[in-house]
């Protein structure tokens, strides 16, 4: 029998199976193990066409990360980005002429991830996937045994990962037990998997509530560090910050893995009167995104963000060991301005002219919003804040004002 901290749990109304636009085979490198090298030096063979040696196709590790050992190579791309092994009509020539089992695991396990907990194994899939953000494919529902395989495969990738959850806090230096976490959590994910008319990102701080009761009333959640800095300066240069992260010129050239919490503070201390934003070349201030209309937006940009929020809070990959150790009430407040800064990605395209209020309820803003989306959930995924950066986010991120003030920003 399956042991409760192995059964596996899985989303409700999510569907993937591949697109194969060989997207996941771009720019970034792909770790592999010493059973993948070995693998595929062993089928170049069977290839065909004139494939580089080896020693130009992977590059050695040495990974200081304990948990990352079992990698001793990394698949490296080519000079336009795209991997050695994928063909021109966009195909993966080890899965054609090998068969899949040849490529590396970590390309056979995306986009599915998996968290560990007291209660199971939470399966997700990654919003870097064409066909996660299009909601495409066979519902995760019907994929158990394929999920139970690829779950198998993630153990064996990382056998040393065992997730600690009894040291998650409601806010900082506030315990929260796990069994009051998950009765708390319940309403949430019921209210995330159900499709709304409205805002997803709102619906949650609503929902956060429950949470921000646990804190004690004397901790003041809306300055917890006595700031004396205008409270919108510190949002909008918050938000400044937060773009140039996570929605930065060219995610794969980016290698700062760190936000730059000295950098928000310097700023705010300064107290700038002025804080613009540079999009598509253009400098934009808050006031012309304040006063810029956007009930256009469409339904399918809005269920694209019920979704990623739902798989998010789903997997539990947005607090704790989920999530660089913020505190659960800082990491659902910065999740709800992560669904902000999409929404104010697609409204910058619009101000900037990239797109036209006519096209804003298209399906030529829906693929834009999937994009950038696409490049939020790639810089949260390697995302590796410091202790400066997560105390500064925890003081921040547990302002219930900051955040509704965020919510109208991207209204």
């Amino acid at each position: 029998m399956q042991s409760k901290s192995q059964q596996l749990h899985i989303p409700k109304g999510i569907r993937f199976s591949c697109s194969e636009c060989g997207n996941c085979c771009l720019q970034w490198p792909v770790p592999a193990t010493t059973d993948d090298f070995e693998r595929i030096e062993s089928a170049r063979s069977k290839l065909g066409g004139d494939f580089p040696a080896s020693r130009d196709l992977f590059r050695v590790l040495n990974a200081a990360d304990s948990k990352l050992s079992v990698f001793s190579h990394s698949l490296e791309k080519r000079a336009d980005g795209k991997c050695a092994f994928l063909s021109e009509e966009n195909r993966c020539v080890l899965h054609e002429k090998v068969g899949p089992e040849a490529k590396p695991a970590m390309c056979r396990l995306f986009p599915y991830t998996f968290t560990g907990t007291p209660d199971g194994v939470f399966c997700s899939v990654s919003f870097a996937s064409t066909a996660t953000l299009f909601n495409q494919g066979d519902l995760l529902e019907q994929q158990g045994e394929l999920l139970e395989q690829k779950h198998d495969l993630f153990s064996n990738l990382f056998p040393q990962l065992n997730l600690d959850w009894s040291y998650a806090q409601v806010v900082d230096g506030v315990p929260l037990q796990w069994s009051v976490y998950r009765e708390h959590e319940a309403p949430v994910l019921t209210c995330l998997e159900q499709e709304s008319a409205r805002r997803a990102d709102a619906l949650l701080f609503e929902k956060t509530e429950a949470f921000r009761k646990l804190v004690p009333p004397e901790v003041n959640l809306d300055n917890m560090a006595d700031f004396e800095a205008r409270p919108k300066l510190i949002d909008q240069v918050l938000i400044k910050h937060l773009l140039r992260f996570y929605v930065p010129v060219d995610v794969f050239g980016e290698t700062s893995m760190d936000f730059q919490a000295r950098a928000v503070l310097e700023e705010v201390i300064r107290g700038s009167e002025k804080v613009e934003i540079i999009w598509n070349s253009k400098a934009i201030g808050f006031g012309q995104i304040f006063s810029c209309d956007f009930s256009d937006f469409s339904d399918e940009c809005r269920d694209l963000i019920r979704r990623f929020l739902y798989l998010r809070v789903f997997s539990k990959l947005y607090f704790g060991p989920g999530f660089n150790y913020l505190s659960v009430v800082a990491g659902f407040h910065h999740l709800i301005t992560v669904a902000v800064l999409a929404r104010l990605c697609l409204k910058l395209d619009l101000i900037s002219g990239l797109l036209t209020r006519e096209e804003l309820a298209t399906q030529k803003a829906f693929l834009r919003m999937a994009e950038h989306l696409r490049c939020i959930e790639r810089r949260l995924t390697v995302a590796d804040f410091s202790e400066e950066t997560i105390a500064m986010l925890e003081i921040l991120l547990a302002s219930p004002r900051r955040i509704e003030r965020l919510i109208s920003l991207s209204a």
